[in-house]
């Protein structure tokens, strides 16, 4: 127990920080703050690129971590989508109403483009490892995952969630989607031989890549840290795919495969596929997922011993 409360306070530390200060500036730094996001993230991917550059080059290894990684995406995918279905029924719209609210190819290409960037800097990382950058020594992946959350606090100060949250089946779809990603850990760390905990803890990042990668890497090593960055990064591309298939016509589930980044990266399709009626329920799940990620990975990967 205090192993968890040591891992997990200093990042619960950092978020309110990040909180009281986004209270405290003026909110047009606020949105400055917030444009710094996608460029940490970029480079904290580049730094965990470089720090699993070993074992994405090897063969062997590279074979085996993409086979589990796509196992645990499409389980951690597919359970959710499937319990959301079935708890909570939703009203589908019309043959016509979906065909005229979908998005714009460019839009899709946006959402896709972002995919492949952070694909890119994780393969920039791996080439990078194989030659020394005394320039970067001092900068550690831990430093840049602290300075994020710091930022992802002084974001979450412009959620304006309204009385959405009141709605139990609003409130029920992050949990169902936590219960969902944590049956397709299970079912996959059976397909793959890994432990269970081990899979909990690859299913819980519900696609915070850099989050998932550094705390799972930092515990379990750099070979499970590279699976815990692409199960999420999967599990991106995937929702993106939903959303443009079927975004329109099956907004909940759309929304809840999201998972974190429903609160930024998927917003803006999620807005436009499911249209602006659900833009509070995903602000909503996105905001739940994204506090209870680090909660749920520190306490599976205490179990594991």
């Amino acid at each position: 127990m205090q192993l968890i409360l040591a891992a997990i306070i200093p990042i619960l530390l950092a978020l309110l920080a990040g909180y009281g200060v986004g209270r405290a500036l003026p909110r047009q730094h606020t949105r400055h703050a917030s444009r710094l996001l996608t460029p940490l993230i970029w480079l904290l991917l580049f730094f965990c690129g470089k720090e699993f550059g070993h074992v994405l080059t090897a063969a062997a290894g590279l074979g085996q971590t993409l086979g589990t990684a796509l196992v645990f995406a499409l389980l951690t995918t597919l359970l959710p989508w499937g319990l959301i279905l079935y708890c909570l029924p939703q009203p589908r719209r019309s043959k016509v109403a979906v065909q005229g609210s979908g998005a714009s190819m460019q839009q899709l290409w946006q959402a896709l483009r972002d995919c492949l960037l952070a694909l890119g800097m994780v393969a920039a990382g791996v080439l990078a490892s194989r030659y020394p950058l005394p320039w970067l020594a001092g900068v550690t992946t831990t430093q840049l995952l602290y300075v994020l959350i710091v930022l992802v606090g002084i974001d979450l100060v412009g959620v304006k969630l309204g009385g959405a949250w009141r709605a139990p089946a609003v409130m029920a779809l992050p949990l169902l989607v936590v219960a969902g990603s944590l049956a397709g850990g299970l079912l996959a760390a059976l397909f793959t031989g890994q432990a269970l905990w081990t899979g909990l803890a690859l299913s819980s990042g519900f696609g915070w890549v850099t989050l998932s990668s550094i705390l799972v890497g930092s515990k379990l090593g750099s070979v499970y840290g590279a699976i815990a960055l692409l199960v999420d990064l999967f599990r991106e591309l995937i929702a993106i795919a939903m959303l443009y298939l079927v975004g329109a016509r099956f907004s909940c589930e759309a929304i809840g495969i999201c998972g974190a980044t429903a609160l930024d990266a998927t917003l803006p399709l999620i807005r436009q596929q499911c249209g602006s009626q659900h833009v509070s329920l995903a602000l909503i799940s996105g905001f739940v997922l994204t506090l209870l990620s680090p909660l749920l990975i520190m306490v599976c990967l205490s179990a594991t011993g």
